[in-house]
C-alpha cells in the first residue's frame, strides 16, 4: 500500500488517504510515458536528476512520479516542483520503491531511472524511437560517472565493455539506474523484486518474454556512489554477478564476498 502525498497538506499520518498530488496541473490524463524516480534521502542528487526529465526536448506526453521511502531529509521539497505524483512507499528498497511507482503508473512505457542519474534533453525521443521495434521489450543505455577519478574512469569503462559485451553476444542485463520497459511485459513478469542484484534478476526474468538490449548510442549521467560504497573491486564484482550465479549458489557467492573482502552483496539494497 502507498499514499500519494500532496504539495499543500505535507505527508499523510496513515498510509491508507490517496491524495494526488497539486503538481497534477501539469499532468497529462493519458500520458505516453511514465517516469519512475525511487527516492530515499536524495536532495543531494535529486534537483539536477528531475530538472532533466521535466526539461525533456520531446513531444510525447509523460508523467513524472516519485516513489519515496520515508525520506527524513529536504529532498521532497525537490520533488514537489517538478513532479505529477509523490508515492509514500510502506516498503524500503530499490526493487521495492520501483514497484511501487509502477503501479500507480498511467504510461505505455515505464521508465525507471535512479535520483542520481541526469538524462540528455532527448531521453523520452530516443524511448519512443527505439519502442518502435515491436519485439523490443526493455531497453538501457550506457552511462558516464558524473565525477572522473581514475578508479571511476577505470570502473566505467570495464563496465560498460562489459554490459556491451553481453548485449552482443550473450544476454543482456540493464542497469536498473536507467532501464525502460513495456508497461505490460513488466506487469507480465511481476516486476522488479526488493532482493538483493534486482536488476539483474529483473533482467532474467524480462529476457524470458522478448528481446532487451543495452545500447550505446545514448549515455546518461550517473553518480559513482556505488564505486564509494563498494569499491572497485567490488563493483566490477557486481557487474560479473551474472554469469557467476548461473554456476554459483548463494552461500558460496557470500564465502567469495568475504574472502575478497569486498561489501556483502545484500547489503546493495541499502546503497543506492
Amino acid at each position: 500500500m502507498a499514499a500519494l502525498l500532496q504539495k499543500s497538506g505535507g505527508r499523510p499520518n496513515k498510509p491508507s488517504i490517496h491524495i494526488i498530488s497539486i503538481a497534477m496541473k501539469t499532468s497529462i490524463m493519458h500520458p505516453e510515458v511514465s517516469v519512475i524516480v525511487p527516492t530515499l534521502d536524495e536532495e543531494s542528487y535529486l534537483e539536477r536528476t528531475l530538472a532533466s526529465i521535466a526539461t525533456q526536448n520531446t513531444n510525447t506526453s509523460y508523467e513524472l512520479i516519485i516513489a519515496d521511502g520515508a525520506s527524513t531529509d529536504e529532498g521532497m521539497s525537490i520533488a514537489e516542483r517538478y513532479t505529477d505524483v509523490i508515492i509514500q512507499c510502506e516498503e524500503k528498497g530499490i526493487g521495492a520503491g520501483r514497484h511501487c511507482g509502477a503501479k500507480h503508473a498511467r504510461g505505455r512505457y515505464l521508465m525507471f531511472i535512479d535520483a542520481d542519474t541526469i538524462l540528455p534533453c532527448y531521453y523520452i525521443a530516443w524511448l519512443c524511437d527505439r519502442f518502435a521495434d515491436r519485439d523490443l521489450v526493455a531497453f538501457s543505455a550506457s552511462f558516464r560517472f558524473s565525477e572522473q577519478s581514475q578508479s571511476a574512469k577505470l570502473a566505467e569503462k570495464v563496465t560498460n565493455q562489459y554490459l556491451t559485451m553481453r548485449d552482443k553476444v550473450l544476454e543482456p542485463t540493464l542497469p536498473g539506474f536507467n532501464t525502460c520497459v513495456r508497461k505490460d511485459a513488466y506487469f507480465e513478469i511481476g516486476g522488479y523484486q526488493n532482493v538483493p542484484l534486482e536488476d539483474i534478476e529483473f533482467s532474467r526474468r524480462i529476457s524470458q518474454i522478448g528481446k532487451i538490449r543495452y545500447f550505446d548510442d545514448v549515455v546518461v549521467i550517473t553518480s559513482p556512489r556505488r564505486l564509494d560504497g563498494m569499491g572497485l573491486l567490488g563493483t566490477l564484482y557486481y557487474y560479473t554477478q551474472l554469469d557467476l550465479g548461473r554456476a554459483i549458489d548463494g552461500s558460496m557467492i557470500d564465502k567469495i564476498s568475504k574472502k575478497l573482502g569486498i561489501a556483502d552483496l545484500r547489503d546493495y539494497v541499502g546503497i543506492r
